[in-house]
């Protein structure tokens, strides 16, 4: 008795809109409830929302969580119930909202959660990992379309059976997290668990390439390692840590200053190192004096803030922009999605540098999105603007088509690293990937084998 076209009794609605576990058990009960409603399809209807067509590393978490809400939202009004899916698609049997006169009767909340919106809320989430927004959802009436929703529940329950089981995965222990990271934070080296990528400047034509700064930071995978805990998940761990964390590089950063190290950040001939710092380190006393040594030495620094935070605290940020131009310090607006030049207006916040995240949505959009992510770049200046994590070739082209010529990403090390290796008498001995990995290490160990480390260190 807990399938909608069980239920008669009001008492025994609350069960009817429950999200039946995932794996084996979510498709038989999806086809189960689909045969059981097809006895009296009249008003009914079924919605499959198909997260496994997300570009990979897509569905993220938070995606599956707020798409699981919604659609469990919309079965507790509409009579539903909510399968997950082995694949990682969500599907519902509910009451057609053509039929939901009561409902719609009832005010806002009701409309907000009708079956006929899901497809346009769903895809405002959803499209930045996906290449159509109308290939994410499937609507299905039971009567006329029965046989389509009995042929996916299928084609589910086949894949379920040859699908190894998903090894269940613990929720983690945010006090174990936390108790992990600072013992990793007192017992590793610096070098061991930070890394360095170089942001080059793309010249028009055969120009080449330029480096313009060398971003360090903390390298996830490696405090993650050496913790034995997944910590990537938690931002607000993160944030937690993240005074620890700035403390630790500076006070590293500090004793290296003028040995001539990979941390040296006023050795010579070399691009100008750009750190990620939380506000807060931004504003302290150690940060201003580390940068006042280095303007001493000669050498200028970048400090990286990223949206989410500059947003959070605005005036702190102002604080942040006016204490950097009087260290003579480069600020740079870290981690904007392009959502963020179609829905707001991140430019205003008078950073030196804003770091637009590539995604292959961007060479995608078409319409007004198109127009209004042109007038963005526009406003907030080409010349002023870094495309950050530029994995392939398509994210170059992009970019330069839109005037950019600052990129940073996987697919810039491998530039300069290709560049260096035309040009190094050492060159035979190593691969691509040996010297983009050595461009990246911050210690002795993760670059002893290159035989021309000046040339390493100059990044191009």
């Amino acid at each position: 008795m807990t399938e909608p076209d069980a239920i008669r009794s009001p008492a025994l609605k609350v069960a009817a809109w429950r999200i039946v576990a995932p794996g084996a058990a979510g498709e038989r009960h999806l086809r189960d409830a689909a045969e059981r409603a097809l006895r009296h399809p009249e008003g009914r209807i079924a919605l499959v929302l198909h997260l496994s067509r997300l570009r990979p590393p897509a569905p993220r978490p938070h995606h599956v969580r707020i798409a699981r809400a919604i659609l469990q939202d919309t079965a507790q009004l509409h009579d539903g119930q909510v399968f997950s899916l082995g694949n990682g698609d969500l599907a519902l049997l509910c009451r057609d909202d053509d039929d939901d006169d009561d409902d719609r009767a009832g005010g806002d909340a009701a409309a907000a959660s009708s079956p006929g919106r899901l497809p346009s809320v769903l895809g405002r989430l959803l499209r930045p990992d996906v290449a159509d927004a109308a290939t994410l959802m499937s609507r299905w009436r039971l009567a006329g379309e029965g046989h389509a929703v009995l042929a996916y529940a299928a084609e589910r329950l086949a894949e379920s059976l040859v699908r190894p089981a998903p090894a269940a995965t613990p929720a983690p222990d945010a006090a174990h997290l936390v108790e992990a990271m600072e013992v990793v934070l007192q017992q590793a080296g610096i070098a061991d668990i930070t890394q360095a990528q170089t942001a080059a400047l793309v010249g028009p034509g055969a120009a080449g390439l330029r480096p313009l700064y060398r971003e360090l930071g903390f390298s996830i995978p490696a405090l993650e390692a050496r913790a034995g805990a997944t910590a990537a998940a938690d931002p607000y761990l993160f944030r937690h840590l993240a005074a620890r964390l700035d403390r630790r590089m500076l006070a590293a950063l500090t004793g290296a200053l003028g040995g001539g190290g990979p941390l040296d950040a006023a050795r010579a001939r070399t691009p100008r190192l750009h750190l990620n710092l939380a506000l807060p380190t931004l504003l302290g006393g150690e940060f201003a004096g580390f940068a006042r040594r280095c303007q001493a030495l000669g050498q200028r620094l970048g400090a990286e803030v990223s949206l989410v935070e500059a947003t959070a605290d605005a005036a702190g940020f102002a604080q942040a922009r006016a204490a950097a131009a009087a260290l003579g310090v480069t600020l740079v607006l870290d981690c904007v999605p392009y959502l963020a030049l179609l829905l707001g207006r991140p430019w205003r916040l008078r950073a030196d540098l804003m770091k637009l995240d590539w995604s292959p949505r961007l060479s995608e959009l078409a319409g007004g999105e198109r127009v209004e992510l042109a007038a963005g770049l526009r406003a907030a200046g080409p010349a002023r603007i870094v495309l950050q994590r530029a994995e392939d070739e398509a994210a170059i082209a992009w970019g330069r088509a839109e005037g950019i010529r600052r990129f940073q990403g996987r697919y810039v090390d491998a530039m300069l690293a290709a560049g260096r290796m035309l040009i190094c008498p050492q060159a035979a001995a190593c691969t691509l990937r040996q010297c983009q990995e050595r461009g990246a290490a911050t210690g002795p160990a993760g670059r002893r084998f290159c035989r021309n480390q000046p040339l390493l260190d100059a990044a191009a």
